[in-house]
């Protein structure tokens, strides 16, 4: 029995030679329904896709946005506004648990080497990661912003609210040391800001920490687009990218594949581990920040700001470079969408 509905526009009405014939059944004569997939017209996703290295094209995008610009709250604001003040609090808690650990560990009698600090620093980006990625992603990095910025993962405007409120969380966290910290018995609170600010160690030649900063933040950023943004088949079928469609490139190359789903799921864990080997490297020439927001909140309440640039041009270059190296090698996102078929009887 055929069935009366209101007509939408997201249905579809065929005709008779529209419908396929199954074989060895009769030719069906009702009207069929075919319901579209659409995306809905108030998307969330501000991916720009493309990114434009004309600054007046970056003018023009803001501009957009700030003759949009409306006092009203809508879900868009709401999701933008939950992601940016939740990239705030993650680079916060991040940075306050790094610093502290270095002044925490200046406070003791026999002060203990590095590895504390790698460890501390794997340990707490593992459990923020898996706590704020679907929040904000966990970025807390400027660096980490800028490669996603220039490779078309997120808007100019996105980006830029990241990096400004990353930075403004920097100077908080490094404030909030001199609350839970009592200071020096012969000093003032101005030393605990000082005990963890980041510069090149005496005697290092400023190409040496430049490039130091460059190779640190390229291999954070690569894993971190290799595991947390790229996309593999769930068939485990690889689809190496660029290939033509008959192409058996790639074929018996890949000893272990995974998921998108169980390669994602790893990920905090793969970019923790990250974090920890790679502050076992630079310490004794840059310093081993490879994240400006980690320089800038002691620089600013120290009010020295010595080779900063070293930390703000090496990473961002490190960073970009890894972004673009990685898409060489990533997969391609595999996505099946099949249209729903009713028919009224």
């Amino acid at each position: 029995m055929s069935s009366s509905f209101k007509q939408h526009s997201d249905f579809k009405q065929l005709n008779d030679d529209d419908i396929p014939i199954i074989a060895g059944s009769d030719s069906v004569k009702e009207t069929a329904i075919v319901v579209t997939a659409e995306p809905p017209a108030d998307s969330f996703d501000d991916a720009p896709g493309r990114f434009s290295w004309n600054p007046y094209d970056w003018y023009l995008d803001l501009k957009k946005e700030y003759d949009e610009f409306t006092w009203e709250m809508d879900e868009r604001k709401r999701v933008l506004l939950r992601a940016v003040f939740g990239e705030g609090l993650v680079t916060f808690l991040f940075l306050f648990i790094v610093e502290a650990t270095a002044v925490n560990n200046g406070r003791q009698e026999n002060p203990e080497n590095l590895v504390l600090s790698a460890i501390s620093t794997a340990l707490c980006s593992v459990a923020l990661i898996y706590s704020f990625a679907d929040v904000s992603g966990a970025h807390f990095n400027p660096a980490v912003t800028f490669a996603t910025i220039v490779t078309g993962k997120v808007s100019l405007k996105k980006g830029l609210m990241f990096i400004g409120i990353q930075l403004l969380a920097a100077i908080l966290a490094s404030s909030f040391l001199m609350i839970v910290f009592p200071h020096p018995m012969q000093g003032s609170y101005r030393d605990i800001p000082s005990s963890v600010l980041v510069n090149l160690n005496p005697g290092v030649p400023l190409v040496h920490g430049f490039f130091m900063e460059v190779i640190l933040t390229f291999v954070l950023v690569y894993v971190i687009f290799a595991t947390a943004f790229d996309t593999v088949d769930t068939s485990n079928k690889v689809k190496v990218a660029g290939a033509s469609k008959d192409s058996e490139a790639g074929k018996n190359l890949t000893i272990y594949t995974t998921s998108g789903n169980t390669k994602a799921g790893f990920a905090p864990i793969a970019i923790g581990f990250t974090l920890g080997f790679l502050c076992l490297i630079g310490g004794s020439v840059s310093g081993g920040a490879f994240n400006p927001a980690r320089v800038f909140g002691p620089a600013v309440l120290t009010g020295n700001f010595s080779n900063n640039w070293v930390y703000w041009v090496g990473d961002f270059l490190g960073a970009a470079l890894a972004g673009w190296t990685q898409s060489l090698f990533a997969h391609e996102a595999v996505q099946n969408s099949h249209a729903v078929g009713t028919k009224n009887n």
